[in-house]
């Protein structure tokens, strides 16, 4: 299990230490770099495992469970913390949007982590395999609305 972990939080620590000696003293890319984060856990184990799911990349099972896996521990940390008001300008794909529409954000965020938590809890790989294109959907769900192709910058 120890190994399944250590380079989800070797890879978070990595992020969260560099972005900290940037924002050390601005509150607005503390906030971003704490939600961007998560994001780009998320964004690597689901752009690898739908890879996989294709058959774009060789299928190994023990893989595909792991990052599963992996996604689901990240479905437990509260990823609506980084989402702070006036933060959508800089280095961000984040909308403004989110500021005037957050109760909106909040509920699909809220289902997002939802399911990535019980996509972590899935027991085998195939079945985990059937739920990916699922788990893609229930991500769209903030992406459509909330999240621009190019940084705001």
């Amino acid at each position: 299990m120890k190994k399944l972990f250590m380079p989800l939080i070797a890879a978070t620590l990595s992020i969260t230490l560099a972005g900290a000696a940037l924002a050390a003293d601005d509150p607005i890319r503390k906030a971003q770099e704490l939600r961007q984060a998560p994001m780009k856990l998320i964004g690597n184990n689901f752009g690898f495992m739908n890879a996989m799911a294709k058959g774009d990349i060789p299928w190994n099972a023990a893989e595909f469970q792991a990052r599963g896996r992996e996604l689901g521990a990240i479905g437990q940390l509260d990823l609506m913390r980084g989402y702070v008001p006036d933060s959508y300008e800089g280095k961000t794909r984040a909308k403004p949007d989110v500021d005037f529409e957050i109760d909106d954000f909040q509920e699909k965020m809220q289902k997002f982590q939802v399911a990535l938590r019980d996509f972590g809890g899935i027991k085998d790989a195939d079945s985990m395999k059937a739920k990916v294109g699922d788990l893609g959907e229930n991500c769209k769900g903030c992406h459509k609305k909330y999240k621009s192709k190019e940084y705001q910058d």
